[in-house]
């Protein structure tokens, strides 16, 4: 996990911006502290303004599912809008982590479990409510949002002939990732921001595990608003379960589709 936020680090120096400000949205779960801390020391308190005190902090959405909250990515922009020079770049790196456990079946890789006090748990809980069908508020959001643009892709997991129930829960968790930052690429489409700015949007996803957690990074969106226009690029994984195929090489998970692999 280290390692991706120390590429985000170079890569957010190599441009050069005169202002970084940083975004990151987690899931409720307990689990996620080591996601949380390693972007919080190893980015925020290395890269950002001063808060107080030499103490530095990212701006932070955490709720169950880590589901994006229109208009956030917005105010962290105002919230790192410091003063520049006139030729002065902002940059804001918005990182979005889904999460799920891992657990050796038998020797084989099973996601969406984890022994969590002396019992095992679903994990991400929130994700698997919504695969599951349960009627509690959040799984019903879910659920709307994963079928936001007419495709059921809750059916294709389900469907154990396309999705083995051992990578079911990854590959949610996969698309949540990919899904919650298109709609924070959506919503800087009208925006304005404070003087020129590049937005990076990297959606990962945080196997949580018995040891140090991992993390697969499965696309990128960079958004540009620092001409007259706003444009976005996408370079990374769909959001087409269906499309998803899952290996291993030399222990190192490998996800890919028809374009991408993460």
């Amino acid at each position: 996990m280290s390692q991706v936020t120390a590429a985000l680090r170079e890569y957010a120096e190599s441009l050069e911006p005169e202002v970084i400000g940083g975004y990151h949205l987690t899931c409720s779960d307990e689990a996620e502290w080591e996601c949380a801390e390693a972007f919080q020391q190893l980015f925020g308190q290395v890269l950002l303004p001063a808060l107080k005190s030499s103490r530095r902090a990212v701006f932070r959405t955490i709720n169950l599912g880590a589901r994006y909250e229109t208009g956030a990515i917005r105010t962290a922009d105002r919230h790192f809008s410091v003063p520049m020079s006139d030729k002065g770049r902002k940059l804001i790196v918005a990182k979005v982590n889904s999460h799920v456990a891992l657990r050796q079946a038998g020797g084989e890789p099973e996601y969406g479990w984890l022994e969590r006090y002396g019992v095992e748990s679903p994990c991400c809980g929130a994700l698997a409510s919504a695969v599951d069908e349960e009627s509690v508020a959040v799984s019903v959001k879910l659920r709307k949002l994963l079928r936001f643009d007419g495709a059921d892709r809750l059916q294709v997991l389900r469907d154990r002939y396309v999705v083995s129930p051992h990578t079911r829960a990854l590959l949610m968790a996969i698309i949540n990732a990919q899904i919650q930052s298109l709609l924070i690429a959506i919503d800087l489409r009208e925006y304005r921001p404070q003087g020129p700015t590049t937005f990076l949007v990297l959606p990962c996803v945080t196997i949580n595990r018995s040891g140090p957690d991992t993390e697969l990074v499965v696309g990128r969106f960079v958004v540009d608003a620092t001409g007259p226009t706003v444009s976005t690029r996408y370079h990374g994984l769909d959001n087409d379960p269906a499309r998803y195929r899952v290996r291993y090489e030399h222990g190192r998970l490998h996800v890919n589709d028809a374009q991408w692999t993460g």
